[in-house]
């Protein structure tokens, strides 16, 4: 975690949670193919980035890591909870 305190402001961490739940609605949306969510995740954070930080290359790897943080987040999210459904249906089948 502090890896992502370095290189991410303090400021941006918030774009995680909302991220998050953005890919949620999109993958309830059956008219966006998948391919695009991370795209539009992307756009939708260098652009509240840019908007919050100002117009500067920082402001875009910010909003780049940002998005890479949640996806990283998403991935320990969902692998978590498969694991846990994989282990109740085991001690089922027992």
């Amino acid at each position: 975690m502090s890896d992502f305190i370095i290189y991410i402001r303090a400021e941006a961490f918030i774009l995680i949670p909302a991220l998050y739940f953005l890919g949620l609605i999109l993958d309830q949306t059956p008219v966006i193919a998948k391919w695009t969510h991370a795209w539009i995740k992307l756009l939708f954070s260098v652009t509240a980035c840019l908007l919050y930080f100002g117009f500067d290359v920082t402001s875009v790897v910010q909003g780049i890591l940002v998005t890479g943080a949640e996806m990283v987040f998403k991935d320990i999210i969902h692998n978590i909870i498969d694991k846990s459904v994989q282990n109740r249906e085991r001690k089922k089948e027992e």
